[in-house]
């Protein structure tokens, strides 16, 4: 009797043996990747995909790069093929990065920036659809300055006036894709931005990223990508200005603040590519 037992190669032989098989290896790897996946894995996935992905779109980049130089050529739309924006990074870090430049700098009679609808290009358009605006950015996320998922970054000049109180937003990395893609909308505004970090950060995810991040391509593919509210429109201290909760002066102090740290960066980064200039040159 105990003959016709089945051996488990014979188990694994049949189609319905075999994928049950799979699916509990992938069932054990998900909770494996679950269980420590804010200590290590976040950041493993972020290499691992941001690498993947910067090879497998990297003709459609350069397809995309002679389009829009053509395109700028023509239109004389943009100054610059690329725009650079530093962004305050985790633990007070400096983040370069650099996307496909979308809008035209158009300002009012009042000196105040016209709304986005009004100043992307049509290039800008195209390149926002598909995505393709923001594949420089993924250098930044294989090189651990931003992640997939985290907290909408922000501008080094607006960072100096954020408050202790939301201050854990810098706890991590910044995301391409934040969680206000599902709780945002076009109400927001800076504190319920700040309150929804704080929640990301205390409750950081494998599940509730994989969610954050499908919901974006949900949003796109329906055209619904208003998810900042006001945050979209003005920056943290041009808005803090006009609620009301901090004077002209003090929007001033803010500026300057973040402007000097600005300057320090830069200094920095121009006396580390000097010295690795000089290196270079002494061992040729």
């Amino acid at each position: 009797m105990i003959s016709n037992l089945a051996a488990p190669s014979d188990f694994l032989n049949t189609w319905w043996g075999l994928t049950l098989f799979i699916l509990l290896d992938i069932a054990v790897l998900v909770l494996i990747i679950a269980l420590n996946y804010r200590w290590f894995f976040k950041r493993a996935l972020d290499i691992l995909f941001s690498g993947i992905f910067l090879v497998a779109f990297f003709p459609f980049f350069l397809i995309f790069l002679l389009a829009d130089a053509i395109y700028n050529k023509a239109s004389n739309a943009y100054p610059a093929l690329f725009s650079e924006t530093v962004f305050q990074g985790k633990k007070g870090k400096t983040v370069r990065v650099k996307t496909f430049t979308a809008e035209r700098v158009l300002h009012d009679e009042s000196g105040n920036l016209l709304p986005m609808a009004e100043r992307i290009t049509a290039m800008g358009k195209v390149l926002r659809a598909c995505g393709m605006e923001f594949y420089p950015a993924l250098l930044a996320v294989f090189c651990g300055g931003l992640s997939f998922v985290g907290p909408r970054p922000m501008s080094v000049v607006d960072a100096a006036a954020v408050g202790e109180d939301a201050e854990v937003r810098f706890s991590v990395r910044p995301g391409l894709v934040s969680s206000l893609e599902l709780y945002g909308g076009e109400a927001l505004t800076y504190p319920d931005l700040f309150e929804e970090d704080a929640e990301y950060v205390a409750h950081i995810n494998f599940f509730r990223d994989i969610a954050f991040f499908m919901t974006k391509i949900a949003n796109r593919f329906r055209g619904d990508n208003n998810k900042y509210g006001a945050c979209a429109e003005q920056g943290y201290i041009d808005w803090l200005l006009a609620e009301g909760e901090i004077t002209a002066e003090e929007a001033k102090k803010y500026r300057r603040e973040g402007e000097e740290h600005l300057r320090k960066v830069r200094l920095s980064d121009a006396a580390r590519r000097n010295s690795e200039r000089r290196d270079f040159n002494t061992f040729r």
